[in-house]
């Protein structure tokens, strides 16, 4: 009689067969589907500057921290970041800015 083998001894066995495979070289564009044998590292941080990850709204924590559905933050917006934007709007007291994904987080 055969016994029944639970998921974690599959799992064992499974990765008992199997190795890392050995390095290659490929051209960029000739890697895709591929994965990396060793990490790549930059000496420096890209972008070089804090970005949105999405879209919304640049604010300071101090204006909108007390807010709520009852009691809601009211910011004068000054202004619009798109990625690649060059000069950026102040986000002082009481004020916003609406930043696109992948846009320079104005200063404030």
């Amino acid at each position: 009689m055969s016994r029944t083998w639970s998921v974690d001894e599959h799992l064992a066995d499974v990765l008992r067969s199997v190795g890392p495979l050995e390095p290659i070289e490929l051209h960029l564009l000739d890697a895709q589907g591929c994965v990396l044998t060793e990490d790549v590292l930059v000496p420096v941080s890209l972008p070089p500057f804090d970005n949105s990850s999405m879209d919304g709204y640049a604010v300071r924590v101090a204006d909108v921290e007390k807010a709520s559905e009852d009691a809601p933050a009211v910011l004068e917006v000054v202004g619009d970041v798109a990625a690649g934007a060059g000069r950026l709007p102040e986000v002082g007291p009481g004020r916003a800015a609406r930043v696109m994904t992948g846009a320079p987080l104005p200063p404030g």
